[in-house]
């Protein structure tokens, strides 16, 4: 402290005592006591704050030896060590007679967590840095010797001069000894799409890996990781591929998860043993409804074709006077409506619907029902439909020009070794009506005259889908085919099944197994087309494009493989990708994108085991000792362990101290009042 303060704290209360003592003001003693004392601590106190003294405080203290286990707390714990336990069991293991051991030796001990120094739960480990951390830590001022359970897996090669300055011997644990894990690897998974709705189906994997007799279960989960099946299989001789029956509930396209697993058997990694597979689901018996105001040959081959597919219930609704019956038999197109997939609307003249049926119709469509209509507009239908009417009211006898919207779709592409368009246009001609598309809609064909009118045309209307044939006459296309080539009532069929499946928004897929990579880890992306039946497309070109900050790093074409493309891309460097896959698929250019991760491979993901040479080298350098077995604790008493002297000191800035002043305002106001009650002022 300051000395000329202390002087002047000492002079301020010598004044102060000489002035109560022979001074003679009329109050008692103790009170003089009180206002002296008063008076001399806010004098000492504003000396304090004017001289700016800094107060310094020391003790001294014996800090006895301990003992720090140090644990290992890195992902490469987390790894099997064995069949029976991981390292981080046999780590808490280890540390469980440790402590018995020492508490039965009285030895003082602490446990310590680390890996990228005293860092905890991080992917790398930093043994040197965290022996380095350990000895800077003023919480462990006496720390007699180290004992580290770890698996010895450096990551960082830098840190090594930080073992040269330790002041206390480090005795490694060597874990236990590892055994070569089985890893089962799911290569591939398989399944014929379209698959049916309610209907098994099997789903084929192959498997590498597998021990011999050892079982283990085959699952299929959905995207939310529902189980959806599980089988129990085991191995013969040198079987890899697998089959898993499967039954679908829910239609449409869906993702989904196959897994394998062994029962009873620790692996090295679980990371290969999933793959995703897609499915596209359709029902197994499809309800189509066709309503003709007036029978003619157009619906009957219509008819005729649909009943030829044994997926497809047939219904064939016709009107009389009386209404619209089947079979003879006088039925309600409401009541049909209930249980119809896809809805087929022929009308030569009127359909002569009440109210409530125009209305369940519209109703059916903007719930996502599927409409095919043919023949002319009924003005109750006209605003579902893709085309609507001129203030032309004749027909026209005319063969149909294929538009290059129908390149898009493969239901047209009815014979694959003839050009599409001398196909269509070789077609015996039909009457048509001169309608024109509305807004929204796309024209597929069109008629071979000056005002092209639209023959074929497609649209939506809210949920569902509309497909219309403008004219009549169509029948004569069945009449044209040769009988060895009866591709009209293929063409029908193909018709059906897009319209079941009109409702798919994303044809075109392209994923990468994975979202996030290792580095020097190969990257297998998987690409699926599907055309308007949601069957798989193939032979097409599709070209893969790798980015990294908009910066190309790798472009190239997939490879088909069974009824999907693949492609692999392999030493990518840590960091974040975009990903793109385009195709031309008739007139159209398809793409979708995404992104993954490449993640820095540190020892702990590429290294398994026990580094036992790491762990030796710490033990030589530091003059400590390897333990084996429990049998090996006994090195521990050779260790030295003495008391510490531990001098700490504390220095205290009064001035940083706002509260004295407050002190000091407290004191000389207590000391006014007393003065006042007594009438001292």
């Amino acid at each position: 402290m300051n000395l000329l303060a202390i002087l002047l704290i000492i002079l301020s209360g010598i004044i102060i005592f000489f002035y109560y003592r022979f001074t003679n003001p009329p109050i008692k003693n103790s009170l003089k006591l009180i206002l002296g004392i008063l008076r001399f601590l806010f004098f000492a106190i504003v000396i304090l704050l004017i001289f700016n003294p800094t107060l310094h405080f020391s003790r001294t203290k014996k800090a006895p030896p301990i003992t720090i286990i140090l644990v290992d707390s890195s992902a490469s714990m987390l790894q099997p060590l064995n069949s029976d336990e991981s390292k981080s069991q046999a780590a808490t293991r280890w540390e469980q007679e440790l402590n018995a051991y020492l508490d039965e030796q009285n030895i003082l001990h602490a446990k310590i967590s680390f890996s990228n120094g005293l860092q905890q739960d991080s992917t790398t480990t930093d043994i040197f840095l965290a022996l380095k951390e350990l000895q800077d830590d003023q919480k462990f001022s006496n720390i007699s010797d180290v004992i580290l359970i770890s698996d010895g897996l450096q990551h960082n090669n830098n840190s090594y001069p930080y073992i040269d300055e330790l002041q206390f011997p480090v005795f490694p644990v060597l874990l236990g000894k590892g055994v070569e894990m089985i890893d089962v690897s799911l290569d591939e998974v398989r399944v014929n799409n379209p698959v049916y709705l309610n209907t098994e189906t099997e789903v084929s994997c192959r498997i590498s890996g597998l021990p011999d007799e050892i079982p283990f279960t085959l699952s299929i989960y959905n995207e939310n990781d529902r189980l959806l099946e599980k089988i129990l299989v085991t191995k013969k001789d040198n079987q890899r591929q697998f089959s898993l029956p499967f039954t679908p509930s829910v239609l449409g396209y869906q993702k989904l998860f196959a897994e394998v697993q062994l029962n009873d058997t620790q692996e090295y990694t679980l990371d290969n043993n999933r793959r995703e597979f897609l499915v596209s689901v359709v029902k197994d018996k499809a309800q189509f409804t066709l309503i003709t105001s007036s029978l003619n040959w157009d619906i009957t081959f219509i008819h005729r074709a649909l009943m030829k597919n044994e997926r497809f219930e047939t219904s064939l609704l016709m009107q009389r006077k009386e209404g619209y019956f089947q079979d003879n038999e006088l039925v309600s197109p409401i009541e049909k409506l209930a249980e119809t997939d896809v809805l087929i609307l022929h009308n030569p003249d009127k359909f002569n619907f009440d109210k409530a049926t125009f209305q369940t119709i519209e109703n059916f469509v903007s719930r996502g029902g599927n409409i095919l209509y043919l023949g002319k507009i009924d003005p109750e239908l006209s605003s579902i439909l893709p085309l609507q009417t001129t203030r032309f009211r004749e027909t026209v006898q005319t063969t149909i020009i294929p538009t290059a919207a129908m390149g898009n779709y493969q239901t047209f592409l009815v014979n694959r070794d003839e050009a599409l368009a001398s196909f269509w246009n070789a077609l015996p001609p039909i009457n048509t009506y001169f309608y024109e598309r509305k807004p929204q809609t796309e024209v597929i064909a069109q008629a071979d005259i000056l005002s092209e009118n639209p023959v074929i045309a497609f649209s939506s209307y809210l949920q569902g889908h509309i497909l219309q044939w403008s004219g009549y006459d169509f029948f004569r296309w069945k009449m044209w085919e040769k009988s060895d080539e009866p591709w009209f009532d293929t063409f029908i069929i193909n018709i059906a099944q897009w319209l079941l499946n009109a409702d798919i928004s994303q044809r075109f897929l392209c994923s990468s197994d994975k979202m996030d990579y290792l580095e020097g880890e190969p990257v297998e992306f998987s690409s699926h087309l599907f055309d308007e039946k949601m069957n798989l497309v193939n032979g097409q070109d599709i070209k893969l494009t790798i980015l990294q900050n908009d910066t190309l790093v790798a472009e190239k074409f997939f490879l088909e493989k069974d009824n999907s493309y693949i492609s692999y891309v392999e030493d990518l460097k840590a960091g974040k990708y975009n990903y793109s896959a385009e195709t031309i698929f008739g007139k159209s250019i398809y793409k979708d994108e995404g992104q993954f991760l490449i993640e820095k491979l540190t020892l702990e993901q590429s290294t398994q085991g026990i580094q036992k040479a790491y762990l030796q080298y710490i033990a030589s350098k530091t003059r400590g000792d390897m333990f084996i077995s429990p049998k090996d604790f006994d090195k521990l008493l050779r260790v030295r362990r003495e008391f510490k002297i531990i001098k700490t000191s504390r220095d205290i800035e009064l001035w940083k101290k706002w509260y004295l002043a407050v002190i000091a305002i407290l004191l000389i106001a207590t000391e006014l009042f007393l003065r006042k009650k007594k009438g001292l002022l």
